[in-house]
């Protein structure tokens, strides 16, 4: 992927916030301080993706030229609350995540794959989107979950797996609901198709 200039591409603090590892509030104060422009109008302020880009810089995995004009493309409508577009990016820093699950590799501080895809996918699964529930319960089977109580995380991350694979069976997809059956075997009436 090549590097590339959208000056004309902007997102929300709160995406620019959990993209960059920077509170909403540092964004607005460099926003205040005239350091990154305020695009849009209204109370939903944007800040150009390009601004973003350079806050990312640097970082292994997510550096400013690993973002292709499609990616970018997608962020924005992801940002702009599309299911689809959140299911796509959610999946892209899912696998970055899943890649760098090893105890050996942990993430740079505020650039946590797994924390994006959080974000993401947990706002497209709130539009009943299968493969963002998918995604979910992959990531919570990985140990990936949000921290939580230590002594109780891999109970916790084995359950919320099974809920997210569950709910992704419920609303017919094909996969999640061939891990069911073989995760429970045993249970009757499991989601054959279709839509729940």
């Amino acid at each position: 992927m090549s590097a590339l200039p959208c000056p004309h591409l902007s997102i929300s603090l709160h995406t620019a916030a959990i993209l960059t590892g920077r509170s909403v509030r540092t964004w607005q104060r460099r926003i205040e301080e005239g350091l990154v422009p305020r695009l849009g109008s209204g109370v939903r302020a944007l800040v150009p993706f390009e601004a973003v880009q350079q806050s990312m810089e640097g970082v292994p995995g997510e550096a400013a030229n690993a973002w292709s004009a499609q990616d970018v493309q997608t962020l924005v409508r992801a940002d702009q609350g599309e299911a689809l577009a959140q299911a796509q990016m959610g999946s892209q820093f899912a696998l970055l995540a899943l890649r760098g699950a090893a105890p050996a590799t942990p993430p740079a501080p505020g650039h946590d794959a797994g924390r994006i895809a959080h974000y993401f996918l947990e706002r497209a699964a709130e539009q009943a989107q299968a493969d963002a529930m998918h995604w979910l319960g992959l990531l919570y089977a990985a140990g990936l979950g949000p921290a939580g109580d230590a002594s109780d995380a891999d109970a916790n991350n084995n359950a919320m797996a099974l809920m997210w694979i569950a709910k992704a069976a419920a609303h017919g997809h094909a996969i999640a609901r061939q891990q069911l059956a073989a995760l429970l075997p045993n249970v009757p009436n499991l989601p054959a198709g279709g839509q729940a």
